[in-house]
């Protein structure tokens, strides 16, 4: 897919600086032989993507190329722009009007960021988009809400760019739906996250750090007066409550029906959380790295039943009243 920008080898660091951050710089320590390493037996490779973390890219090293003793190899490799596409389409069901709630899923990765990959080959890219067509699916048959998703192919989207997409729509619910990868293939089951800014625990900080490119948040523009500043912060709290609700929702719909992973509902900082202006969550569906994982989302009895928790989880937060 990409075609080899610069090579350099050397048994010093050497001045990266000067390099264009329109591309990924990959490295591998001394001692192997590049043509004998496989980057998809690491869990997320972290890649600097435009001055951004992206996880989980896989890529080939050619053949035959061996790291000095004591150095180390980079590969230089250009990436494609991500395309503008416009808004995603809302799909509805018969008799549903424009004031229905709208529901934006968010597939993970995708394009060049193949996300997570599992022992058979298994990509989060395409776990996680055949996943949410089939949440997409039962949202629409249950009725009474639109949907859309950030994609519906296989494209890279930015970070910012996919809760930006939700707000553009005036989304109601936000679920970003990935599947994890460990070190150890004993980790397995679905878990929820939602924003905070400290994570509630290793794990949570290590998987925001992993999936989040270099910082951004919400941008609420400089010398906000007081005003702004105060309505920027009730929108945040009551949307942090509706995110707490929903995870909550999901919690209860997915114990019984699929493996889980303790704690279930977990916060860390993730970019495609921060919106102000509609409830969030990261559902985690499962441990590409675990093979029980790893098959129950690939076969679609299976991850229909994961679908219809979350679907359910979904319309149980929307239908429930308000509080005051």
């Amino acid at each position: 897919m990409f075609g080899p920008h610069a090579l350099a080898c050397a048994p010093c660091e050497g001045d990266r600086q000067g390099m264009e951050s329109d591309g990924v710089d990959i490295g591998l320590a001394a001692g192997k032989a590049a043509g004998k390493a496989d980057l998809r037996t690491l869990p997320r490779n972290r890649i600097m993507l435009a001055g951004a973390i992206v996880g989980g890219l896989v890529v080939g090293i050619a053949s035959g190329l061996a790291f000095p003793g004591g150095g180390e190899a980079v590969v230089r490799r250009a990436l494609p722009s991500p395309q503008d596409e416009g808004l995603p389409r809302i799909v509805t069901s018969g008799g549903t009007g424009d004031a229905a709630p709208l529901v934006v899923l968010d597939p993970g990765h995708g394009g060049f960021d193949p996300g997570a990959s599992g022992e058979n080959g298994e990509r989060e890219k395409d776990v996680v988009l055949a996943l949410a067509v089939d949440v997409r699916a039962r949202l629409l048959a249950f009725g009474g809400v639109r949907v859309a998703m950030t994609r519906e192919g296989d494209r890279f989207l930015p970070l910012e760019q996919r809760p930006a997409l939700g707000e553009a729509l005036g989304a109601d619910i936000f679920v970003s739906i990935h599947a994890d990868s460990a070190p150890t293939a004993d980790a397995m089951g679905a878990n929820a996250y939602v924003l905070s800014a400290r994570a509630s625990d290793r794990e949570a900080q290590a998987l925001a750090r992993i999936e989040n490119e270099s910082a951004s948040g919400i941008d609420l523009g400089n010398g906000a007066d007081d005003v702004a500043m105060i309505l920027a912060d009730l929108m945040r709290r009551e949307t942090a409550l509706g995110s707490a609700r929903l995870s909550r929702a999901v919690e209860r719909e997915s114990v019984g029906r699929m493996p889980v992973h303790q704690p279930f509902r977990r916060s860390a900082n993730f970019v495609v959380l921060r919106s102000p202006e509609m409830a969030s969550i990261l559902f985690e569906a499962g441990y590409l790295t675990n093979a029980a994982d790893a098959a129950r989302l690939q076969d679609d009895a299976r991850r229909a039943e994961v679908a219809e928790a979350l679907a359910k989880a979904i319309l149980t937060h929307l239908l429930a009243p308000k509080r005051p």
